[in-house]
């Protein structure tokens, strides 16, 4: 056994050898030496080229015992392999559980990733696609605007027929021949595109939220924008807000919290698509609708001086804003509340601390609608000057209303459109 106490010497630990290391011993052959660790025995492999006769071959009940041994070196080497080796940024975030992750979001420490995009052709995964411009008071291409004016009024109906939400054109033209992919939802009726094409209709909900979806894309995909650490949500969020906050005047002290986990998600950008930290924004907008007015407006919330800036596209005064007030009494009162729940206060911090209301002001001085059914694409229209930081008054004199919502149909629908042609798969 002098192999043996030589091995035991060099590396000063105890050396089994088994006894088919014996017999190779003698042969001349290998040797296969078994360390004692601390956590069990770390057995070295010999070299798979040197030869094994066929008498030297183990019993066949010992295989299993062999195969096992053989794949727990595999794994080690392995292992090791991945610590010597420096891991990309991408494949850190691989690695880094989903529990994990949206506590690292929750902390604004969220690990780094790749730029997400709207879609990609087959060919060039890594190509990004942008479905609105830098400004939206930019003018489609002359080619792609001529298009769309073509495509538009094909098979329009002459009479708007009657109904909540009437179809704008005959059955042949109004369903779509594939269904066009806005992320936030799949696109059948041509009326869709007439609904925020036209001056005066009114916006649905799936309107802002695919237009809202879009800003935040576009937030992230220029980084002049992302700088200014601002992000949206979709219209379901005010809803949700102001649902729970009617269920906890109720009974606040027998609230479940549970309740809120869609909130909780969405303030930590892990539901809403596209969507940011509030942990990491300043900025958040939010879309929402008056049930008693039939109206929409924008919220602008302010997490370095927690304020509420309510932008309003209606001129009223008295009842209305009335009403605007008791609207928003939801969101004053039970996002302060929610923020404790899930620990923004450590990071977005008040003067003085508390969950107390936040303070709500309804923006003067803003530009207003001429008619009633113009509100939605007014609210999307506050919230893309805030996003790249100009004065919401700017653009009444650059862009007329009808244009406007003519520009941003068309965009969607081209957008839409090519990635149908070029078969785009979204992200």
């Amino acid at each position: 056994m002098g192999v043996q106490a030589a091995m035991e010497f060099l590396t000063a630990n105890k050396v089994i050898v088994s006894r088919e290391d014996v017999k190779a011993e003698n042969n001349k052959e290998k040797i296969t030496a078994s360390l004692e660790e601390s956590e069990g025995e770390v057995k070295e492999k010999s070299d798979p080229s040197v030869g094994i006769k066929e008498e030297m071959m183990p019993d066949p009940e010992n295989l299993s015992e062999l195969d096992k041994d053989d794949k727990e070196n595999k794994k080690r080497e392995l292992d090791v392999k991945q610590l010597e080796e420096p891991a990309s940024e991408e494949s850190i975030g691989d690695m880094i559980p989903k529990k994990k992750r949206v506590r690292l979001s929750r902390l604004g420490q969220r690990p780094s990733s790749s730029m997400p995009h709207d879609g990609s052709p087959s060919k060039a995964p890594n190509t990004m696609i942008h479905a609105l411009p830098p400004g939206l008071a930019d003018e489609p291409p002359k080619e792609i605007l001529e298009e769309f004016r073509e495509w538009f009024p094909k098979g329009l109906l002459k009479k708007t027929l009657t109904g909540k939400r009437p179809p704008r054109y005959s059955k042949t033209h109004d369903t779509l021949d594939k269904p066009h992919d806005l992320e936030c939802m799949q696109v059948e009726k041509k009326s869709w595109y007439y609904e925020l094409a036209t001056s005066a209709v009114w916006l649905w909900d799936k309107h802002i939220d695919v237009a809202f979806y879009y800003l935040r894309n576009k937030i992230r995909q220029f980084p002049e924008l992302n700088q200014r650490k601002v992000t949206t949500v979709d219209t379901i969020f005010t809803a949700k807000v102001r649902s729970l906050w009617t269920v906890y005047q109720s009974a606040p002290n027998k609230f479940d919290w549970a309740c809120c986990d869609s909130i909780f998600r969405i303030m930590l950008g892990v539901r809403v698509q596209s969507g940011a930290s509030w942990f990491d924004v300043n900025t958040v907008l939010m879309p929402i609708h008056f049930e008693g007015l039939n109206h929409w407006a924008l919220v602008k919330l302010d997490l370095t001086n927690w304020t509420i800036e309510v932008y309003d596209s209606l001129e009223h005064e008295g009842p209305h804003n009335s009403k605007v007030r008791e609207g928003m009494e939801g969101l004053s009162k039970f996002i302060p509340l929610v923020a404790e729940k899930n620990s923004l206060f450590e990071f977005k911090r008040r003067d003085p601390p508390g969950n107390y209301p936040i303070l709500v002001t309804i923006m003067k001085d803003i530009p207003k609608q001429a008619n009633g059914g113009d509100c939605g694409m007014f609210t999307i229209k506050y919230a893309e000057c805030l996003i790249e930081g100009r004065d919401v008054r700017y653009w009444v004199i650059d862009v007329r209303m009808q244009l406007f919502r003519e520009w941003i149909a068309c965009y969607l629908w081209a957008h839409a459109k090519r990635k149908l042609e070029q078969s785009y798969k979204s992200d």
